[in-house]
């Protein structure tokens, strides 16, 4: 099995930029390349996968466990396929400053797979050499495949670094110029989803250009090729077969410009329980279809978006008259702050929204939450039943204003962040501002399309 992952010594060392102009790069020579991103994130596989034609795949090591990261891997990187794979953060950056959980170094030993180190070197000479060193022996177990020095000014300063940094017995692929890295816009969340991106295609060209004309692929493709076998778990979470026949129901999923963050392997998961997923848009659309049976709503930006979701009022309708025949519908993060009042917006202006919760999401100045949740379910629900627990993440520059809140009105506690709770529920509707990963717990996705069903047999004898 041939494949890398892309790591840096720190965020904004320019992973995303180099990770998408190799493969494509990579895919223009004909080879079959399949993106993977460490770590709970939608807009940077966006890139990868405009890049490489292929979905791409996310390894979390916190989110996920081993057998399942190998699971996730191993299913998607058939023989003749090479996996490229971009780190999260700086290399040895995770969950916890005590360990490795969550970090590319440690997506990297699960996986056996080389990684190549991106140095930010427009600033340094000699000192690159004491970074590197760093990088290469905090943990012996990571294997340092190769470096790459990016955003430099001239072939003499790379040669000053390549120098430097030679006794460490590690392959220099080579480096890039300042000129290639023209930043791509970003926001409150990162950056700017390609679904709003122009001429992105051309950026991915120009860079692909760079790579080829700047690095050494051919010794970048020897190493990936040293990359260990990977032994799929005896007992996966996705089995090949998938339920069949009268299980069949009908799912909407909203994928549009304000909504477009999945877990791939979560609608995988629901589609293996018998789910049909049938695309729609929020903004384009003006009524659910009519033989739906259930609606999930992603995260995204419905905050960017709120004027065209808001006046798209027959949609609005739409919803709110499936809700009241049952009908079950879960909205995460986004898709929770569409299900509300409405979103008062960083300027202060009220958009009405679906108002199947007695809220408002109100966008603040900073941001009000980042990282892995560990959630525990207070009340049974059509996901969920009480004690358990389930993990994900969170993201979000908005937050939920009530008239009086009460505390056991939540859904979940979030056990990881002291006593935190979130999510509310109004008969089967529930919405929460956390990301889970149908994978930590698969029965999410089964009870999920089961209620689906529910609602269709009532829906056919009603009918």
């Amino acid at each position: 099995m041939s494949r890398f992952i892309i790591g840096g010594t720190q965020s904004g060392v320019g992973k995303t930029t180099i990770t998408a102009a190799l493969i494509r790069a990579l895919t223009s020579r004909s080879l079959k390349i399949q993106p993977f991103k460490v770590g709970p994130d939608y807009i940077d596989p966006g890139y990868h996968n405009l890049a490489s034609g292929r979905q791409t795949r996310n390894l979390d090591g916190w989110m996920l466990q081993e057998g399942q990261i190998k699971e996730v891997l191993g299913r998607n990187t058939p023989p003749g396929v090479t996996g490229v794979i971009e780190g999260v953060m700086g290399l040895y950056d995770g969950y916890s400053s005590r360990g490795e959980e969550g970090s590319t170094a440690h997506i990297a030993k699960i996986t056996k797979t080389p990684v190549i180190l991106i140095i930010d070197g427009s600033k340094m000479a000699r000192s690159a050499a004491a970074l590197a060193l760093g990088y290469k022996t905090l943990d012996q177990e990571v294997n340092i495949g190769g470096i790459i020095f990016n955003r430099l000014g001239s072939e003499n300063h790379y040669r000053i670094l390549k120098e430097a940094v030679e006794f460490l017995e590690v392959p220099v692929l080579g480096y890039l110029p300042r000129d290639m890295n023209s930043l791509l816009p970003e926001r409150h969340l990162g950056l700017v989803p390609i679904t709003e991106m122009e001429k992105v295609e051309e950026f991915l060209d120009y860079w692909a250009e760079k790579v080829e004309d700047f690095l050494d692929l051919e010794k970048l493709l020897e190493i990936a090729d040293t990359a260990g076998e990977i032994e799929m778990p005896l007992e996966l979470t996705m089995p090949a077969l998938r339920e069949k026949g009268k299980n069949f129901c009908n799912l909407a999923v909203v994928r549009d410009r304000a909504f477009s963050f999945y877990y791939p392997e979560n609608l995988e998961l629901l589609q293996h329980w018998g789910a049909s997923i049938k695309e729609i848009s929020l903004m384009e659309d003006k009524s659910l279809p009519e033989d739906c049976h259930g609606l999930y709503i992603g995260g995204g930006f419905p905050e960017v978006f709120a004027g065209e979701l808001s006046r798209n009022e027959s949609m609005r309708k739409s919803i709110r008259k499936r809700a009241q025949k049952g009908m079950p519908i879960y909205g995460e993060c986004g898709g929770f702050m569409y299900l509300t009042r409405g979103i008062k917006d960083f300027e202060g202006n009220f958009h009405p929204m679906a108002g199947l919760f007695d809220c408002t999401a109100v966008m603040g100045s900073k941001r009000k939450a980042l990282g892995y949740t560990l959630v525990e379910t207070r009340r049974d629900n059509f996901l969920t039943f009480k004690g358990e627990r389930s993990r994900g993440h969170e993201f979000h520059w908005s937050e939920i204003e009530k008239p009086g809140p009460e505390e056991e009105e939540f859904i979940y506690s979030i056990v990881n962040k002291e006593g935190r709770v979130d999510g509310l529920l109004k008969d089967k509707v529930l919405g929460s501002y956390v990301h889970l990963h149908f994978y930590s717990n698969p029965l999410l996705a089964r009870r999920f399309v089961e209620a689906c069903r529910e609602y269709r047999d009532i829906e056919d004898l009603s009918g």
